[in-house]
């Protein structure tokens, strides 16, 4: 029988030996109290020999703990037992004044033998050994003696046949329960010959599904990684595809519009959509397509200063132009703190360069409040670049012929075709809104002279100064500079009174006066008669304007040149 059977057997019964000692132990009180047992030694005797009982249960208990079971070692607790018993009748004889309730306390003690010795039985586990049969003859004969030896008294001569009669009846009895319990114990070992190779079965079968469950695992953990890398790839579609979405409107907005501020407000308008950026500026450098000045767009979440991102966007562009980089810029790891507007408005802040060719003609500002807004790169932002740069060239192209039948092959101002297609709007403009309009016209005084001394490349030099000088007025007060013919020049000024009208035309005259022409190794200076109109102050007819610019400017030409007249104020002809 298997050890750890024996031992959780054991600790079973030890709590029933508990009981029946507690009890035992209470009845040998109670009978010593009640007169029953005739003197106090008895009732110690009994006492020890039940605490010793005790106490050996105990330690066999820890013993057992211990991994050290030993059934074996049972028998010295029984041996132990029955002798104490057999000394103690011997020692006091139950005679006939003894009371009814001290022998069956005595009763009571040897069926606790008895109870012992069946126990031994199951202990001992190999039932049909040498030893086995010498203990189970021992035991019965110590037994008899114990039951017949305080009773002797009682049989006179004839204890001996009891005692041979008795142990026959112990013996049967004995046999008859170690008949029992050997059938018990042989069919629990069946059943526990059968439990263990069920029990194999049942292991291994564990072990074939916990493989399985292991593989079942190693699959879901497949899957799991194959749905997580599902999920990311659909996620990078939809976000490609929305990228490709808004570059489709990018890329027809620009086919659609020549005008280039629109088509970068439209493209950083449409990114910081996407990109949930909160600044997204682009900056263009001059002269990249035929603008006179730099031309910076943003688009923000917040009311952001615009000149301040203007002022530090122009700083990364000299940066980039130093440096001839194509790398983007990451600003918010700049420990120097260059560009401290910037990194106070996100924690994510790209610029990315923009070229066409080799040429660097502008940067792209981008940042966010996360941290991972360029984890996947900048390839969506590179494309959009590449697109704008497309358009760019094509608004290029389109203002390139625009601007050649708009201006003047040699000095680059409006000429006399593009005024006379939007003269007659500023005047029906000026008409509807009540608002003046003025005119100048100027013409180089003695420019004759200039050609025959200097010759005509001389003269065009001096026709190109006096056109850029109209053209920076014009761009200052927000008018129109116009070569009309020849030497003869323009400067329409809208919304602007007669009186201011004087004021610029002072300024124009003296910047001509005082402006020296070089040529070769020399300097020229001209001077100019210039006539100034205004409707509806000096001209009440809004088509004469122009006519009565040109008799003003004609007057101060025969009358001494070099003079501004004012139409109706400065010359004799109302």
């Amino acid at each position: 029988m298997p050890k750890e059977y024996l031992t959780s057997l054991f600790h079973y019964e030890v709590r029933y030996h508990r009981i029946i000692q507690g009890l035992l132990a209470a009845s040998v009180v109670v009978a010593r109290v009640a007169g029953y047992i005739p003197k106090t030694w008895h009732m110690f005797y009994y006492l020890v020999l039940i605490c010793a009982t005790f106490g050996f249960d105990i330690w066999f208990t820890v013993y057992a703990n211990k991994d050290k079971f030993r059934p074996g070692l049972y028998s010295i607790k029984v041996l132990f037992y029955l002798i104490v018993l057999i000394v103690g009748g011997v020692i006091t004889p139950i005679g006939s004044a003894v009371e009814l309730p001290f022998i069956i306390i005595h009763v009571l003690l040897l069926f606790y033998g008895l109870f012992m010795i069946c126990e031994m039985q199951f202990f001992n586990d190999i039932f049909d050994s040498i030893m086995s049969i010498q203990n189970f003859f021992l035991y019965g004969a110590l037994l008899d003696v114990a039951i017949l030896v305080p009773y002797r008294n009682y049989f006179d001569q004839v204890w001996i046949a009891i005692l041979l009669v008795s142990m026959v009846i112990t013996y049967l009895t004995l046999f008859l329960l170690r008949h029992l319990a050997s059938r018990s114990v042989i069919t629990l070992d069946k059943q526990n010959t059968n439990l263990f190779f069920e029990n194999l079965d049942i292991r291994e079968e564990n072990a074939s599904l916990m493989h399985a469950q292991e593989r079942l695992e190693e699959v879901n953990e497949t899957i799991n990684y194959q749905r997580i890398q599902l999920n990311d790839a659909l996620s990078d579609l939809k976000k490609k595809g929305e990228e490709t979405r808004i570059i489709i409107d990018i890329v027809e907005h620009f086919t659609s519009t020549f005008e280039l501020e629109e088509s970068i407000r439209y493209m950083i308008k449409k990114v910081s959509e996407l990109k949930s950026l909160n600044i997204c500026a682009f900056l263009v450098d001059r002269d990249v397509c035929l603008n006179e000045e730099q031309i910076f767009e943003s688009y923000t979440d917040k009311n952001y200063g615009r000149e301040r991102m203007k002022r530090e966007t122009i700083q990364v562009f000299e940066k980039f132009k130093k440096s001839g980089s194509r790398e983007p810029l990451i600003i918010c790891n700049n420990y120097d703190h260059m560009l401290p507007y910037f990194e106070r408005r996100g924690c994510c802040i790209t610029a990315i360069p923009a070229y066409e060719k080799d040429s660097l003609y502008g940067v792209l500002i981008l940042a966010g409040e996360r941290y991972d807004h360029f984890y996947g790169g900048y390839d969506f932002y590179n494309t959009v670049l590449v697109d704008f740069t497309t358009a760019l060239i094509k608004d290029r192209l389109y203002r390139t012929t625009e601007d050649m039948a708009k201006k003047d092959g040699l000095t680059k101002i409006y000429n006399r075709i593009y005024f006379n297609d939007v003269f007659p709007g500023m005047l029906k403009n000026a008409e509807e809104t009540g608002k003046p309009i003025s005119m100048l016209m100027l013409d180089i005084d003695h420019f004759k002279h200039v050609n025959d001394t200097w010759g005509h490349i001389a003269g065009d030099l001096a026709i190109k100064s006096l056109a850029r000088l109209d053209w920076n007025i014009a761009k200052k007060y927000g008018g129109m500079a116009v070569r009309f013919g020849g030497e003869e020049f323009l400067l329409i000024l809208e919304d602007t009174t007669v009186e201011r009208a004087k004021e610029i035309a002072e300024e124009l005259h003296e910047l001509i006066r005082t402006t020296p022409i070089p040529f070769e190794n020399i300097e020229i200076n001209i001077n100019t008669s210039l006539g100034v109109s205004t409707y509806p102050t000096t001209v009440q007819e809004s088509e004469k304007l122009l006519d009565r610019a040109d008799k003003a400017m004609y007057y101060g030409k025969t009358h001494g040149r070099g003079r501004i007249i004012v139409d109706t104020v400065d010359n004799v002809e109302p």
